[in-house]
Parts: structure tokens; sequence; C-alpha cells
């Protein structure tokens, strides 16, 4: 008998799934990051968990895509749970659950039961409401959604929170001049004058993206930071910051809209054709740096790393 080729589906590639999809947009001239998702309410319709960390832009990412109206979505598990469908032709949304695992263990000498605890990452694959067909049943979507939307940012000249978070750092920094910039040598930031920008908020996004780069610094997450100009390296780096200062600015309610800042499209295309992981390191080291920003002001618990029982 002749070999006969497996029916077995070969798994989707999420890395490559979500380049693809980032690469598309990047090509349309669209950093899904810039979004003001905040105002959105991206998370699950069911439960009203709030999507957090880098799920909310994987979100954006499907919904600029796909077209969706909707910012909420829900497993294929709780939609059937009520009765539900999904729409022919529509694709699941991949998001990430992250957190500690705990794995038991008997120690040989004494045999006594020790707890490791240990960093755990899986892909979730979700579905936008506007793909959950509910004509089939008396129970509609609207009956059951819990989703409160968040609010919007502050229109005040001076942006309260953004303020205290940019304090919080203890920055050496220097205004004047029309450039933003850090220098990991001096380990210094440049920055124009807050009266220079258009408004509040692309000044606080640009602040907070020159911040992210300084947490690169060796004496903080120790990045690999002055690199040429030009080089992949370099363009990783920029893409590190962007994604930071929209997470921040995520957590502060503003739009991570950068003003006067250079375009890098054409060289993080490079980078994100050149490997499938390119955009999730990014994003994971962007994440750490965020953090550390929010945590320095106070705004979020500082993440502790599981130790052994």
């Amino acid at each position: 008998m002749g070999n006969r080729k497996s029916s077995k589906k070969q798994p989707i590639d999420k890395f490559q799934l979500v380049t693809d999809k980032l690469i598309e947009l990047i090509e349309d001239g669209v950093k899904p990051w810039e979004k003001p998702w905040h105002s959105t309410g991206y998370g699950n319709a069911i439960t009203g968990h709030q999507y957090r960390g880098m799920n909310p832009l994987l979100a954006a990412i499907d919904c600029l895509v796909n077209g969706y109206k909707s910012p909420l979505f829900m497993g294929f598990a709780q939609a059937q749970a009520h009765g539900w469908k999904i729409r022919k032709g529509c694709k699941a949304t991949w998001i990430v659950w992250g957190g500690t695992a705990c794995k038991e263990t008997t120690d040989e000498q004494t045999g006594e039961t020790v707890k490791r605890f240990y960093r755990s990452f899986k892909w979730l694959n979700v579905y936008n409401l506007d793909c959950i067909d509910d004509t089939e049943t008396d129970l509609k979507k609207s009956d059951v959604i819990k989703f409160e939307k968040l609010g919007g940012g502050n229109v005040e000249p001076r942006i309260t929170d953004a303020e205290a978070l940019i304090t919080a750092q203890r920055a050496d920094v220097q205004f004047g001049g029309d450039r933003a910039c850090y220098s990991s040598a001096l380990d210094k930031i440049q920055m124009p004058k807050y009266e220079d920008f258009t408004a509040a908020e692309p000044y606080y996004a640009t602040f907070i993206h020159e911040l992210i780069h300084r947490t690169g610094h060796p004496s903080r997450l120790d990045r690999k930071l002055g690199n040429k100009f030009g080089s992949q390296a370099y363009a990783f780096e920029e893409l590190i910051a962007e994604l930071g200062a929209a997470f921040v600015c995520n957590e502060l309610g503003m739009s991570g809209e950068l003003e006067n800042h250079a375009s890098y499209l054409d060289d993080w295309l490079k980078v994100l054709k050149s490997d499938k992981k390119a955009f999730m390191d990014a994003a994971s080291s962007a994440q750490k740096a965020a953090n550390l920003l929010l945590e320095n002001a106070g705004m979020v618990a500082p993440v502790e790393e599981p130790v052994a029982a």
C-alpha cells in the first residue's frame, strides 16, 4: 500500500498570522498601535474582562483588517453555550494568555511534595461579536453583554496622570529645540517645549516614547542601544519604543500618536518579513518597558518573578 497523506490539519502558526496582518496594515500606512483603543475597550463580551497587555493591540489589528465594528469578543464555547453560531467565513482572533502555573513534584530524598511556579504562555482563539449569529435563538447578544466601555482621555491643557508618570521617572531632561531624542551615552532626554506641540497628547506620547528608550539603559532593562541608524537593530528598538509608548498611553487613556517623529515603516517591514516572531518579541520588550514606567509611578503593582515554594 502506498503512503497515505495525513488528513490531520497543520497547527496555525499564530506568530506568522499576526505578522502577516501587521505587514498588510503597515504596507497601507497604518500603525494600529496609534489608534486610541483605550476609548474602545477591547474585551470579553460575556464576562466583562478587559483585555490587557498586548491583547488590546492584537484585537485592534484584527478589527482593522476585517472591518469589525465591535470591540467585543468571546470564545467558541461561550457562543455555543448561548445557542449562537459563528457566521460562515469568519475567522478566529488570536490573543495571548500569560500567567503563573504551578507544578507539583516529589523530592526524591525527603519524599516531600514541592510546588514549583513558572511562567506560562499560550494562545487563545476568540471571535468578534460581529462574527456571532444569534438569529436562531430567543436569547440575543444584547441580553447578556456585560462589558462597559472605558472612558476617554483628559481634555485639560496638561494631563495630570501623564505629568505624574513623567516626574516619577526622575529622568535627566533638557527642554528646547525641535528634536526629541534619547542619548544612551549621556542617559539624557532632549525634548521640545510643551508649547511647541500642537496638543497635549502628542507631547506626552513623544515624551513617553523617549522614556521607553531610556528603560533600555544598562542600569534598567539593559537592551542593546546605540545601534547604527538604518540597521535592523535600530528599527527594532524604535518599534519597541513605539509599542511601549502606545501601551503606556493606553493605560493613561490617551492616543499614542507621536508628533514630528520619523517614520520607520519600511524598516519595520524588513524586520517583520525577516522574522515572524519579531513583532511579538518587540511587544514583549515594550510591555516590560511600559510596566517599568508605570511601576515607577505607582500606577501598577510591580511584577514579581515566581519562586519555588
